[in-house]
C-alpha cells in the first residue's frame, strides 16, 4: 500500500486515470473501458489496498463495464464477489453496496435469468427508495432497469405501464433530452410493441432515434439498441424489407462497434434471420443460423433464451415447415 505525501500525486493520476476510464464507457466504447479498468484494479489494490473503497469502486466499474463489453459470465462473477465484500464492510444499506446489487441484477437478467434479476433490482429499488429517495439518479437507473427484467420474464403490459409512469417523472425531473430520460422512451417503446402495439411501437421509435443519436452521436451503443428496435417493430407491421435493410446495416455497425461476438451484434444477426426467413429465404436464413448459434453459445451458453430461440429458428427453416406467427414473432427476452 503507497503511504507517505509523496504518494499524492499518484493517487491523483490513479484517479484522473479511473475517471478517464468511466468516460470512454459512457461515450459507449465498453471494451476499452473494460480494458482500462483491468489494468487499473492492480493499481489501485497496491495503492490502496484490496478492500479500500477507491479499490471497490473499480471493481464496480470493471464488473460494469465488462458485462457492457459482452463478457457476461465475468461481469456476473466479479459483481457477486464485489456484492459480498461490500455487505460486509459497508452493509447492505449503504448505497455503493445498493448500486453493485443492481448491477448485479442487470447482468444476471443479461445472462438469461430476467426473473432472478428482477428479483435482485427490486431488492436494490426498495432499498434505494428508502436510503437514497425515490427520486435520486440511482433509483431512477434502477426503476427503469426492475421493469424491463419484468417484461422480460414475462409481463410485457406490467412493464410498460411502469416504464410510461416512470418516463413521466425523468422528463419532469431531467428534461426530455437527458439520457436516461431516452432511455426509458427506448423501453417504453419496446414494451408498448411486446405488449402487443406494433405499430405504437414503430411510430415512437422513429420518433426517438434521432433525438437519441443527436444527445449520444449515432454510433452509441444506445443508439443502436434503438435502430435494433425500430427495425424489429417494422419488420412486426409488415415492413419485411425495410427491416431487413436496416438490419444488415445495422449489423456491420454493430461488428466493427461492438465486436462480432458481442451479444447485441448476435441479437441483430438473430433477427436478420428472422426476417430473411419470413421474406421466404428459408434457406439463407438457416445458413445465418448455422453461423450464428455456435457463436450465441460461445458468448451466452447452450441454455441462454437468446440461444434457444436461434435454434428454434433454425427448426422453423426445415423445408417442411413454412413461417408461422409464433415462430416469427420476436420473444420478450431473445
Amino acid at each position: 500500500m503507497t503511504r507517505g505525501k509523496e504518494a499524492v500525486g499518484l493517487l491523483d493520476d490513479l484517479r484522473r486515470r479511473r475517471d478517464n476510464a468511466q468516460h470512454v464507457g459512457k461515450s459507449g466504447d465498453h471494451r476499452a473501458a473494460a480494458a482500462l479498468f483491468e489494468g487499473l484494479l492492480p493499481l489501485y489494490e497496491r495503492a490502496w489496498g484490496a478492500e479500500h473503497e477507491e479499490t471497490l469502486a473499480v471493481r464496480d466499474g470493471l464488473g460494469l463495464w465488462t458485462g457492457d463489453a459482452g463478457r457476461l459470465a465475468d461481469a456476473v462473477a466479479t459483481l457477486r464477489d464485489l456484492l459480498v465484500t461490500r455487505e460486509r464492510i459497508q452493509g447492505s444499506d449503504h448505497p455503493d453496496t445498493l448500486y453493485t446489487l443492481d448491477s448485479l441484477g442487470y447482468f444476471v437478467g443479461e445472462s438469461g435469468d430476467p426473473a432472478e434479476g428482477a428479483r435482485l433490482r427490486l431488492a436494490a429499488l426498495a432499498g434505494q427508495e428508502r436510503v437514497l429517495g425515490p427520486e435520486h439518479p440511482d433509483t431512477l437507473v434502477t426503476r427503469n432497469g426492475a421493469a424491463v427484467l419484468i417484461g422480460a420474464a414475462g409481463a410485457p403490459d406490467r412493464a410498460a405501464a411502469m416504464l410510461r409512469k416512470l418516463l413521466t417523472l425523468r422528463d419532469g425531473l431531467a428534461g426530455p433530452r437527458d439520457p436516461g430520460t431516452l432511455r426509458t422512451r427506448h423501453e417504453v417503446a419496446r414494451w408498448t410493441g411486446a405488449a402487443g402495439r406494433p405499430a405504437e411501437a414503430r411510430d415512437m421509435l422513429e420518433d426517438l432515434l434521432p433525438l437519441r443519436e443527436d444527445v449520444l452521436g449515432d454510433e452509441h451503443p444506445h443508439a443502436l439498441s434503438t435502430r435494433h428496435e425500430l427495425a424489429r417493430w417494422t419488420g412486426e407491421t409488415g415492413g419485411i424489407d425495410e427491416a431487413q435493410a436496416r438490419l444488415r446495416e445495422l449489423l456491420e455497425i454493430r461488428r466493427q462497434i461492438q465486436g462480432p461476438r458481442h451479444h447485441r451484434t448476435l441479437e441483430t444477426w438473430h433477427e436478420l434471420a428472422r426476417w430473411t426467413y419470413a421474406a421466404g429465404r428459408p434457406d439463407d436464413a438457416a445458413a445465418m443460423l448455422r453461423t450464428l448459434i455456435p457463436a450465441r453459445e460461445h458468448t451466452l451458453g447452450p441454455r441462454h433464451p437468446h440461444t434457444l430461440a436461434s435454434r428454434r429458428l433454425l427448426a422453423c427453416t426445415a423445408p417442411s415447415d413454412t413461417p408461422a406467427a409464433g415462430a416469427l414473432r420476436m420473444r420478450p427476452f431473445g
